[in-house]
């Protein structure tokens, strides 16, 4: 008999493993009634399965909703004045290291926020400002939208006064806009309760959607809605006859895994009652966290390669097949496709810089941490000074200062915590977990223009290009994205325009993974003409009239603080590694969107800032 742990599984994940290899699995409860995975694959525990599904849920062992919990303490009291002022080391300025440093300084806690770059805070909340042809451009490099499921983000950017305005994750017709205030952020705890940051004051409605951008493959273009009335002849380019959407397909595979903790009630599914909840968590869990998402679709859902071709390249999945099924499950099932996303008016950086004041005196830059030593009585981190940028590599590091604390919450990411001494050796499983969680590549490529080309109709083209005026198709949308098979694979149209600019700035490729490798690879300047000529692919050629030479791009896998995107698991470690991740090792706490279910978002990092701020100010 042969059996294969997750390890060898994640190895193997690309090559067809599911049921290849035969062995034994333990026996479930039976009251638990939980599916069984596919033979071969390493089997968590029920608990650890059931363990993982509240932590993915919010909710704690005796069933109250933390994420209600959570708003109470960032939004609405904050935390219990101490009685036992505590010194406490933050290691990180992004968003979780400074709520955490936020809350427990006004708790009466001294604060002190180390931060490795001596150029700026925010970790992966990142706008640039400049390098652009027009002052008045930005752009982001890191965050950049919010979805209204996220209360957290939204009452917290509510709370410091940052305008926001939606952001178009599909296209709307240009120059729309939406009608009546921003509206309250809202949350249903699992108990019925309502939260309200606010009241309404009156009807909020977004535009209509178009779907009028652009899919180009295999040689083909046709716009979404096109494509949405009749897929067939982009499905043929793959080999693939099936009249469903990509989408349908997709989502037609998933529905069995989501009826192991939802129903559907008319158009739209429902959670089942809580315990129902929970455990149907913890089956789905316990059943796909061993697979890739292309051995589910292949061997679970037995869609043929066509189909798997398809789906990667027109959702954009291509380079996550071979990463762990349950993150693009999560991504599809807890996000609701008519939700509205929001972005902050003058770019996402406005939120660290507004909770900045309150720190002032706290925060420490240009002070990267190499050791950690915890004792009875209390931790030192040694930090070493070093020049340059985000990106900039062989800069001489000295010594800088050793900072003392009775505690320290650590925020960085675990890539950059493998470079840090910790002394005493953290607990096996904490230090496999530094080790071993994966993180994932994510590059933009942003280029500028000189006129909103992309809002323009054939006869706005005639009259920019007059006698060099050529027919051709005009995208004539005001956000949303194309998706094409070039490098640029995701490309993203500004939401909105810059007041006092006649122009903007165009998204031209956003990439992860293996699609990211592809650019990373090339100096930042060296993208441009390469992002340029894929955009001309979709496009026109006419586009180039208004490119004015200037561009940004951020590789979050060269940022040297950042060491990637963010945790994206491969198969296995949703339910071997995760469990370890936010478990506090005697003095020392750990936060960051790594430590929450909610990787690549905001709000894991709130979610994350708020736990380890409770557990120091217990």
């Amino acid at each position: 008999m042969t059996t294969i742990d997750r390890r060898g599984f994640a190895r193997l994940a690309g090559l067809g493993a599911v049921g290849s290899l035969a062995g034994t699995l333990p026996p479930a409860p039976a009251s638990a009634s939980p599916a069984s995975p596919a033979r071969g694959l390493a089997v968590p525990s029920w608990d650890t399965c059931l363990d993982v599904a509240r932590d993915l849920l919010l909710v704690d062992d005796r069933d109250r909703d933390l994420k209600l919990k959570y708003l109470r303490v960032l939004i609405d009291e904050g935390l219990p004045r101490t009685r036992s002022p505590k010194k406490v080391l933050v290691v990180g300025a992004g968003i979780a290291g400074l709520v955490a440093a936020t809350l427990l300084k006004r708790a009466g806690h001294q604060v002190t926020v180390i931060e490795a770059n001596g150029n700026r805070i925010g970790g992966r909340i990142k706008t640039f400002g400049g390098g652009f042809a027009d002052p008045a451009q930005y752009a982001e490099a890191g965050a950049m939208r919010i979805p209204d499921f996220h209360p957290l983000t939204l009452a917290l950017v509510d709370k410091l006064g940052i305008p926001r305005r939606p952001f178009y994750n599909v296209d709307v017709r240009p120059g729309a806009v939406a009608t009546g205030p921003v509206p309250p952020v809202v949350y249903t705890a699992r108990d019925g309760h309502v939260w309200r940051s606010g009241p309404v004051k009156g009807r909020f409605e977004a535009p209509k959607r178009l779907n009028h951008t652009w899919i180009r493959v295999n040689g083909i273009i046709q716009r979404r809605d096109e494509y949405a009335a009749d897929p067939r002849r982009i499905n043929a380019s793959f080999g693939l006859k099936d009249r469903r959407t990509t989408a349908q397909i997709l989502d037609q595979a998933l529905d069995p895994v989501r009826d192991h903790f939802s129903v559907v009630r008319g158009a739209e599914r429902v959670d089942k009652p809580l315990p129902e909840l929970i455990k149907g968590w913890a089956r789905v869990l316990r059943e796909f966290d061993g697979y890739s998402m292309y051995n589910f679709l292949s061997g679970h859902a037995k869609l043929s390669d066509a189909a798997i071709d398809a789906i990667g390249t027109v959702e954009n999945l291509t380079s996550r097949l071979p990463l762990a099924f349950m993150h693009t499950f999560l991504t599809r099932s807890l996000v609701n496709p008519a939700a509205t996303y929001w972005e902050l008016t003058g770019g996402s950086r406005l939120l660290p810089y507004r909770l900045e004041p309150g720190l002032r005196g706290e925060i420490r830059m240009d002070r990267r941490a190499v050791r950690i030593t915890t004792t009875k009585s209390g931790v030192r981190v040694d930090t070493v000074s070093e020049k340059g940028s985000d990106e900039s590599s062989s800069t001489p590091q000295r010594p800088a200062e050793s900072f003392h604390g009775d505690v320290a919450i650590i925020t960085i990411p675990f890539p950059a915590l493998r470079h840090v001494e910790i002394a005493p050796a953290l607990s096996y499983a904490k230090r496999r977990a530094i080790i071993e969680l994966h993180y994932d590549s994510a590059t933009k490529v942003l280029l500028e223009f000189s006129k909103r080309w992309w809002e323009f109709d054939e006869e706005d083209w005639k009259r920019e290009l007059g006698p060099r005026y050529r027919p051709g198709r005009a995208t004539h949308v005001m956000g949303g994205g194309s998706v094409a098979d070039n490098a640029n694979r995701f490309t993203y149209y500004p939401s909105h325009r810059v007041p006092g600019s006649e122009g903007g700035v165009v998204l031209a490729s956003y990439v992860w993974a293996d699609d990211a490798a592809r650019w990373d690879s090339m100096d930042d300047r060296e993208r441009y003409s390469y992002a340029l000529r894929n955009l001309r692919e979709v496009h026109g050629d006419r586009i180039a009239e208004f490119y004015t030479g200037h561009g940004q791009t951020q590789s979050w896998l060269r940022n040297r603080y950042a060491f990637g995107e963010a945790a994206v698991f491969t198969p296995g470690q949703m339910t071997e590694i995760h469990p370890a991740i936010p478990v506090p090792e005697g003095r020392l706490h750990f936060a960051g969107e790594h430590t929450s279910l909610k990787h690549a978002w905001i709000e894991g990092s709130l979610e994350s800032a708020v736990r380890a701020a409770l557990e120091v100010n217990a």
